[in-house]
């Protein structure tokens, strides 16, 4: 079965921010492999392949059409050898309409991706919830330490050596798993102040 991942995770894994892979959603330069409806939000389930989409497309020197996103699609994710203006050979993505001619080495790209993938997948292992330990809150295996909070701390910029320091146990797998989990855990922003609701009656 084809690995997939959500939004935030797939954002976490190509080092974008889910708001630029949400606005690409929305113009539909990046699709995702899998779309799910629970009531009547939908869920966005996205591959590897899809990610290398993603990260091209946000690192690409000039804007692209949307008919050269679709055909840039076909290569990377669809597995086309050529489509319109694209072409793949080995890792170098090529571009060429007319005149122009541009050269990508996506090699970068992919060896990030992976080894972002190679520390989520670590890290999914690594990490375990048991109802005895902290309230089932998801630990590091054999510790008593919350991934949420070592994550937290790479959110507010600490220095991964003084996270080290403070956690010798951790390895530097758990590490990079905390760091990813920064982004892909953080929660989303609340109103400083309560709304206040106030019922209105219709008058008789």
């Amino acid at each position: 079965m084809q690995e997939l991942f959500t939004l935030s995770e797939a954002a976490a894994i190509a080092e974008i921010s889910p708001d630029t892979l949400r606005t690409a959603l929305e113009k539909k330069s990046v699709k995702p492999s899998r779309r799910q409806r629970v009531g009547r939000a939908v869920r966005h389930k996205f591959s590897e392949a899809d990610i290398l989409l993603a990260k091209v497309l946000v690192d690409f020197p000039f804007a692209l059409s949307k008919q050269d996103k679709q055909s840039l699609a076909q290569v990377l994710v669809a597995g086309a050898r050529r489509s319109a203006c694209w072409s793949l050979r080995r890792a170098e993505l090529v571009y060429q309409c007319g005149e122009m001619r541009l050269s990508i080495n996506c090699k970068p790209l992919q060896q990030k991706i992976e080894r972002n993938l190679a520390a989520y997948r670590a890290g999914q292992r690594r990490v375990v919830s048991k109802p005895g330990v902290l309230g089932g809150e998801p630990v590091f295996r054999g510790t008593r330490i919350p991934l949420q909070h070592v994550a937290a701390l790479f959110r507010k910029g600490v220095a991964e050596l003084e996270i080290r320091q403070d956690f010798p146990h951790l390895t530097s797998r758990d590490l990079n798993y905390a760091r990813l989990a920064s982004r892909f855990l953080e929660k989303p922003g609340r109103p400083k102040k309560a709304l206040n609701f106030q019922k209105q009656t219709r008058a008789a």
